[in-house]
């Protein structure tokens, strides 16, 4: 059995991501917005849901996400709120999808999906050596030029 977590980098770059896409708001709010209540208030409020999930939820959904690959199944496990369970038989897996972002090394955005029969199951936020070893462990064919 063996255990995998998200990317540590991963929490950084939506971090990042999150600031910026709140500024920008901010600036298009101010630029086309003309009463000035309004754009405080807006702004108020995006500064406010960015400090949320920079600061609380996002650290709290990274660390609940947890892969579990054992001889026979894998398991996901995710949820702040709510906590779900998934699981798959290796002997299931049709084929993987692997999507790897730009930098994908450094910024830890990679995504592994799993297609079984009748659906499929995401494994977000992996390094590309996780991703790597979740093939190999499964059993699927492929991943060597992950």
């Amino acid at each position: 059995m063996r255990h995998f977590y998200t990317s540590r980098n991963c929490l950084a770059v939506m971090r990042a991501v999150i600031v910026i896409v709140s500024l920008v708001l901010i600036g298009i709010i101010y630029h086309y917005i003309p009463m000035q209540n309004v754009v405080i208030a807006s702004s108020l409020v995006i500064i406010t849901a960015a400090l949320i999930a920079v600061l609380i939820y996002l650290p709290l959904y990274l660390s609940s996400i947890k892969y579990t690959v054992t001889d026979t199944e894998i398991i996901k496990s995710s949820g702040v709120f709510l906590k779900f369970n998934q699981s798959i038989k290796h002997s299931s897996i049709q084929y993987t999808t692997v999507i790897k972002t730009p930098m994908s090394d450094k910024t830890g955005i990679n995504m592994l999906i799993l297609h079984v029969f009748g659906g499929q199951m995401s494994l977000p936020f992996l390094d590309l050596s996780a991703v790597r070893e979740i093939i190999l462990l499964s059993g699927s064919t492929g991943g060597e030029d992950v």
